[in-house]
Formats: structure tokens, C-alpha cells, sequence
């Protein structure tokens, strides 16, 4: 006798800040979207998160609600104070936090902990400085810790028995390659800050070689530097760029690099600049050959001398090296990218993710 199919459970994705001109160009907020996105195709699934303006939008099967706050605690949009989208997780089967160190993931393991619903938790980096997480065992009510990766889950070493590995996912049929695309040159694609390194593939990079550099200034110093750094090289920064021009720059460029640090320029540190890289993922799903720092779980994502290389961060000869290689042998290139497209096909889909989202709900 056939068993009955299992009811499909109700998601709420919760996300302080939404992906675009009223939130962040970010890999963070990216991730919750598409993380949402890719659940609605699967269940019914919404994405809860906080703007400028209280409204409800639909992306193909999600259905977006964003709330405008009372208040951003220390003026931080990491860190919104609201009550009312409580009402938007009354009626689901399962609350999917994508943020730790934030008051809306406290409240929202609170209300699950009440009402005794599931509840998840993903951190994609970042948090705020005023959680309830000091004065509350808010950690001990969460039902499982899905990690974009182990790297990510050092905060989280109290409930290890709890963990699930998600990885991240890309729209393949997106970000696909062009053949009638000439490839050529270097790109880094990525919000212009300190500890993205970008200071560091500039100077790696020959004065005669194209780089282009896409991404938002969210520091002014460091964005005079950068210009500085690249006066008398091929360096163009695009400030400015859609989505879909931020595609055809996957598909043009030979190699894309992501030369995160844990050290910034201004002797900054961090133990986690980059979990996977997002951007470094949308390229190599172009099929870009790849470069990376290591740093985060960055080494998860490219096979060092199979989909492109791997270096220290922070080390510009050996940068430079990497780069130069992969200038000098367009064949090399070539088949980086290939071995990059696919290393993106077999492991990092965004129904990959929902599906182990699904399996980790269910246990």
C-alpha cells in the first residue's frame, strides 16, 4: 500500500535588509532571495524582510513582504526593530532565519520557540552589536543550524549535532556561458571594501592588461585608493551596473578573482572575510577559470589546478603568478572555465539548496 504523500510545510524566510536599490547589492541579501526563490518552487514559501516603505511584492512563486521598521537600532540596517512582521509568521509550518546577530532572528526564534513552530538559522556573515542572544538562550530553541559552510558554523561549535551543510546555488540557466563572447582580461565583481583585497589584485595585475572592476563604493577612502592604485594600468571601475550587465561581464571575462583578505590594508582583521563567494560562483557558472584567496570556504568552491587557482591572501606575486598563467595560456583558461561550469552543474544549484533545506525541515 502506498503511503500517503507528506504535506508540504509553509516557509518563512526572514532577512533584515532586501537585495537591491532599497536594501543592499549584496551577497548576503542575494543569498536570502534566491534561497527563498528557490523554495517557493518547491513549497509554499515567503520572504520577509524590512525596507524604506511597507509593501508586498511576487517574484514568480514568492511572495515578498517587506516591512518598513520602528527603529534602526545604532542606525544599523543589519539590525531593524520591528513587531509587525510577527503576523507574517503565524501561519507557516517553518521559520528560516538567513542572519544570526540580529534582533529580528532573536524575535523570530522567539515567536517559533512560543508558538512551537520550526525554526532555522543560516548566517551569511555580518549581525549587529544589540541582540538578545546575550541575555537569552536563544541558540538552545533553534531547531537546526543550516550552514552555507563549516567555516561559517565556528559560532555555532555549542549545538554542532544540529548542523546541516547548504552550500550555496546559482541559476545555471542564468548564468550560463555565451560562446559568441570573446573572452578576455580579469574581473572582480564584488562590493568595493577593504577587506575584499581589491588593492591587492591591482597592484598584481601587468599595466597592459584589462581589469574591470564591478561593483558599488561603500568606503570613500578606500575607493580613492583603489583609484590611485590604478592610475597608469588598464583598470575600469563600473559603479553603476544592472544585473544583466553584470552577466555579459561574467561572459567576457578569461579569468574572474576574488582576492579577499583576512587583513585589510588599514591593518583591519577578520577571521571570515568570505564564506563561498557569490560572485566568484556566477562567474565560474559563466564559465570564467577562477582565482581565490585562501580564506572562508573559498577552497570548497574551486579546485585549485583543476577549475583555477588558489592563492594566500594578501600575496601579490603570487597573485600576479596565477594570473599571469592563465593570461599567457588561453587553453588553460579555457579549460578551467569548463571544469568550472561543471564543478557549478554537479554541486552548487539553488534546487540542490531548497532540496536539503526540505531534508533538514523534515528531520
Amino acid at each position: 500500500m502506498q503511503e500517503p504523500a507528506q504535506p508540504q510545510p509553509r516557509v518563512a524566510v526572514v532577512y533584515p535588509i532586501p537585495f537591491g536599490e532599497d536594501g543592499v547589492f549584496g551577497g548576503g541579501e542575494r543569498y536570502a532571495l534566491e534561497l527563498a526563490k528557490a523554495l517557493a518552487r518547491e513549497t509554499p514559501a515567503r520572504l520577509v524582510t524590512f525596507g524604506p516603505s511597507a509593501r508586498r511584492e511576487r517574484t514568480g512563486d514568492l511572495d515578498i513582504r517587506i516591512h518598513k521598521p520602528l527603529h534602526y537600532i545604532h542606525d544599523m540596517r543589519a539590525n531593524p526593530l520591528s513587531f509587525g512582521f510577527l503576523r507574517d509568521l503565524w501561519d507557516v509550518d517553518v521559520i528560516h532565519c538567513v542572519a544570526w546577530n540580529t534582533l529580528v532572528t532573536d524575535l523570530s526564534v522567539l515567536w517559533a520557540h512560543l508558538t512551537r513552530k520550526k525554526v532555522f538559522v543560516t548566517d551569511v556573515g555580518g549581525g549587529a552589536s544589540f541582540t538578545l542572544t546575550r541575555r537569552l538562550p536563544i541558540g538552545r530553541w533553534v531547531d537546526g543550524f543550516l550552514l552555507i559552510a563549516a567555516q561559517g558554523g565556528t559560532q555555532f561549535a555549542a549545538w554542532r549535532d544540529r548542523w546541516s551543510i547548504l552550500l550555496a546555488g546559482i541559476d545555471t540557466a542564468r548564468f550560463r556561458p555565451d560562446p559568441a563572447v570573446r573572452r578576455h582580461g580579469i574581473l572582480y565583481v564584488g562590493r568595493l571594501l577593504p577587506h575584499k583585497g581589491i588593492d591587492t589584485l591591482i597592484q598584481a595585475v601587468d599595466p597592459d592588461v584589462p581589469l574591470r572592476i564591478v561593483g558599488r563604493p561603500y568606503h570613500e577612502k578606500y575607493f580613492a585608493l583603489l583609484q590611485e592604485l590604478a592610475s597608469g594600468k588598464q583598470v575600469t571601475f563600473i559603479t553603476t551596473a544592472t544585473d544583466d550587465e553584470v552577466l555579459r561581464e561574467y561572459q567576457a571575462a578569461a579569468v574572474s578573482v576574488l582576492p579577499s583578505v583576512n587583513r585589510t590594508v588599514y591593518g583591519d582583521t577578520t577571521e571570515l572575510p568570505e564564506l563561498l563567494g557569490f560572485t566568484l560562483l556566477e562567474a565560474m557558472s559563466c564559465g570564467a577559470a577562477a582565482v581565490c584567496t585562501r580564506v572562508g570556504a573559498l577552497m570548497e568552491v574551486v579546485e585549485d589546478g583543476i577549475s583555477g587557482f588558489i592563492v594566500p591572501p594578501g600575496d601579490t606575486a603570487a597573485l600576479r603568478d596565477r594570473l599571469r598563467r592563465l593570461l599567457g595560456d588561453p587553453a588553460l583558461a579555457a579549460r578551467f572555465g569548463a571544469a568550472a561550469r561543471r564543478r557549478i552543474e554537479d554541486v552548487f544549484t539553488w534546487e540542490r539548496v531548497a532540496r536539503r533545506c526540505l531534508e533538514a525541515y523534515a528531520r
